[in-house]
């Protein structure tokens, strides 16, 4: 495809789009590809014919779930007939020489070009100053995070090698895989000089897939200076859609037009999404799942602020001062057959999680529909979803960010949101938390302290593995089995 241009308008060309024939034609086989529009038709109760035909599409298949958790023995509790395998843990030493820092957290999983074995790239949210993992060649020798890289043979279920491939960057939170060959990292945090910083912060960097170890680390400025958190990017268009996840006070939900598709070092714009007509709309609350917001969006004219580091929502106001809209605490992000879909951790009304989907339209200038797609109750039902995967198999995979405390009986999981519109259950984190990561006003009440948040959940190429991290103190796991029996 050729390269496509923008300017500072937002021109761009016309994305292609699946139409209702295609996603019917196929039947039962489709289900996979369709699952996830199946879904949000069950999930918002739209009545029309569309909306039955896939509900329908999706009860032929004859799921019959993956019954209740037992514990593995381990770290966690599985479906019966799974199992996991365990590797990278905090302080292992990696085939590079380096220990492996902790904290893992956003991830990806590609193809390691040798048969049978699978590439996971992984974030690493450190942010205390300290030594960084790999001093020579670092971005900034003072910042402990980055991206390390390792190799699992899904034909033999065993980790083969690890490495460091991007250094001295801070608290690299999430990401997101690009059409054109690498992975985007994204910093969670804007201190930089004043704060003890050799370098500034709050920027995504890129590593190609290929790295086999550490790449030179370019800021992508031209993203914007703040509290990245995932990208999701249309391979149509090459435009780049990102989470803010600040929260104090709100959170915006962007996007980057790149100057050249595929070439984000050449620039671009930066914008951040209004709903037309309700200037400053806030999600937060009495939103209604299935209602479509159309949207538009304004240009982020100072992309990278020079107090970010004072200011972490600069970019944000930034926006906000031209009515964009604003969520909280933004997470995951995964495009999709055409759309984005983006976690709010302590959106709704009970203030525990949203889902959104975001359809572009068919030109950049045009705006797009926002909709909310899941709303949770509880915390029993779905606490703060933070990390979002699309499964091979058509389910939305929501990783469990809460605070894991006595309020929900100390457990986070990774649950389902199947194309029914249901949510549950497919493993329940039982590793202790290290408590050494927080301070007395984390958990100001005695009682169960809960556990660590799942991050990084991605499959391997064939379907066959899921990869998920503990995120603290950080230890990641290769899962399998009979998915055919459900929606993970």
């Amino acid at each position: 495809m050729a390269d496509v241009e923008f300017d500072a308008d937002g021109n761009d060309m016309s994305a292609a789009r699946h139409s209702r024939r295609d996603v019917i034609r196929g039947g039962a086989r489709y289900v996979a590809g369709a699952s996830v529009a199946a879904h949000i038709l069950a999930a918002t109760g739209a009545g029309d014919a569309f909306a039955q035909e896939l509900r329908g599409v999706a009860a032929r298949t004859g799921k019959r779930g993956y019954g209740p958790l037992v514990k593995t023995g381990g770290d966690m509790s599985l479906p019966r007939g799974f199992r996991a395998v365990s590797f990278d843990a905090l302080g292992t030493v990696m085939s590079d020489g380096n220990k492996l820092p902790g904290n893992h957290d956003g991830s990806a999983c590609v193809g390691a070009g040798v048969k049978g074995q699978a590439a996971i790239f992984r974030n690493h949210e450190e942010e205390t100053i300290s030594k960084a993992m790999a001093p020579k060649g670092a971005y900034d020798r003072s910042a402990p995070g980055g991206v390390t890289k390792a190799i699992f043979d899904t034909e033999k279920g065993i980790h083969v090698a690890s490495a460091v491939v991007l250094a001295g960057t801070a608290n690299n939170c999430n990401g997101g895989l690009t059409p054109w060959g690498s992975w985007l990292t994204c910093e969670e945090m804007t201190d930089g000089r004043r704060q003890g910083f050799e370098k500034d912060h709050g920027y995504i960097f890129e590593v190609p897939l290929d790295a086999t170890g550490p790449v030179e680390a370019v800021p992508l400025k031209a993203m914007g200076r703040f509290e990245h958190e995932a990208c999701a990017v249309d391979p149509k268009t090459g435009i780049v859609y990102i989470t803010e996840d600040n929260g104090d006070p709100a959170d915006g939900f962007y996007r980057f037009l790149p100057h050249t598709r595929g070439k984000l070092q050449r620039g671009g714009v930066l914008q951040m999404l209004c709903v037309q007509g309700r200037s400053r709309y806030d999600t937060a609350s009495g939103q209604k799942v299935g209602k479509r917001l159309r949207c538009e969006w304004v240009t982020i004219r100072d992309p990278d602020p020079s107090d970010a580091d004072k200011h972490p929502d600069a970019v944000y106001q930034q926006g906000l001062a031209q009515g964009a809209a604003s969520f909280v605490g933004l997470e995951g992000a995964r495009w999709h057959r055409g759309h984005v879909y983006f976690s709010a951790t302590e959106g709704g009304d009970a203030e525990v999680g949203q889902i959104w989907r975001y359809t572009p339209g068919p030109t950049a200038r045009q705006g797009g529909i926002l909709t909310l797609v899941y709303e949770s109750p509880g915390r029993k039902t779905l606490d703060c979803p933070d990390g979002l995967e699309i499964s091979p198999r058509g389910g939305v995979m929501l990783c469990e960010g809460g605070d894991g405390n006595e309020v929900d009986g100390g457990d986070n999981y990774i649950r389902i949101l199947s194309p029914q519109g249901k949510i549950e259950p497919f493993a329940r984190n039982d590793a202790p938390l290290d408590l050494h990561e927080y301070d007395d006003e984390d958990f100001p009440k005695p009682g169960p302290i809960g556990r660590s948040e799942w991050s990084g959940l991605c499959y391997s190429p064939d379907g066959k593995w899921m990869f998920v991290s503990i995120s603290n103190p950080g230890k990641t796991y290769a899962i399998t089995g009979p998915w055919e029996n459900g929606w993970a």
